[in-house]
């Protein structure tokens, strides 16, 4: 069993009148314990496949299987998917313990199994000395951390990926990349990556997909592949 199916999943939107595909046919399997990278250019539709997966957004046909359950039958399944994103925003007002605590109540964990599980996650990640440190003063690497560790709160089954080091300085971006490898051979967490740096697939990924308007063009395993030369390819390709 997949812990990520996508079976002929097609989204439609409309912008000025006109009807446009943002996903068409779209079918994926993604295999427990592995990191599956989704390619594709600004536009693509992989925003809009993650959305559809964690349940913000219904597909206007085909489905969505979560550990063998139908989304649009099981909603609550989506409970069990973490979603790490460089779009993050947590209220400016908050700070670091208190992240943890709402997104442990939106979870449903009662207060002790809330702060022992705030007390694992800050200390994995690197957190606990600025849990007194409000949201609005943290630096751009650290706010990616909180993003990462308050995913973790309930444990997911899944995490989802959507350009988790977009924009951030490479030292930062090396180090969230060991920590990705890490929660997913500490925790055999599944994981669906998008992102546009190659490299970062490259060293995070088992298998690859490219998406291109909307529309998967190939789905491959990651050895043994040069990733920057294949998305220029599938990029020609799609044309």
């Amino acid at each position: 069993m997949n812990a990520i199916e996508v079976i002929d999943v097609s989204k439609k939107f409309k912008v000025s009148g006109k009807e446009f595909y943002a996903l068409k046919d779209v079918s994926l399997g993604i295999k427990k314990d592995e990191i599956f990278g989704l390619l594709g250019p600004n536009g693509s539709g992989k925003t809009t496949l993650i959305n559809i997966i964690i349940g913000l957004l219904t597909a206007d046909e085909g489905n969505v299987k979560l550990l063998g359950k139908d989304v649009g039958k099981f909603p609550d399944i989506t409970e069990k998917v973490g979603l790490v994103s460089n779009d993050a925003r947590f209220h400016w007002a908050l700070n670091v313990k208190d992240v943890f605590t709402f997104f442990g109540m939106v979870h449903g964990l009662e207060k002790r199994e809330r702060e022992r599980r705030a007390s694992e996650l800050a200390d994995f990640f690197g957190l606990e000395k600025i849990l007194k440190r409000r949201v609005d003063g943290l630096s751009t690497g650290e706010r990616m951390r909180l993003s990462f560790a308050k995913a973790l709160m309930n444990k997911p089954s899944i995490l989802l990926l959507d350009e988790p080091t977009l924009g951030l300085d490479p030292s930062i971006s090396i180090k969230l990349r060991k920590e990705i490898k890490n929660i997913n051979k500490e925790f055999g967490t599944p994981m669906l990556l998008t992102s546009h740096y190659m490299r970062e697939v490259q060293q995070l990924a088992d298998r690859v997909a490219f998406i291109y308007r909307g529309e998967i063009m190939d789905t491959r395993d990651v050895r043994g592949v040069d990733l920057e030369k294949y998305f220029l390819k599938m990029v020609r390709l799609g044309e």
